[in-house]
């Protein structure tokens, strides 16, 4: 598991600890947890699989 993958899987499990499961962002936290690609892609050619440059 990677640290990206990590870190969206803490800010999937606080946000469901909260109740907050009905956004756009939980859902994307939910799916980026899983290691799958990028529901709200940018212009950035590494989104589909991160949202990082570096």
């Amino acid at each position: 598991m990677t640290t990206e993958i990590r870190n969206w899987a803490v800010v999937a499990a606080a946000m469901e600890a909260k109740g907050a499961t009905n956004s756009e962002m939980y859902r994307r936290a939910k799916v980026l947890a899983e290691g799958q690609a990028d529901p709200m892609p940018t212009s950035d050619p590494a989104a589909p699989f991160s949202i990082t440059t570096a």
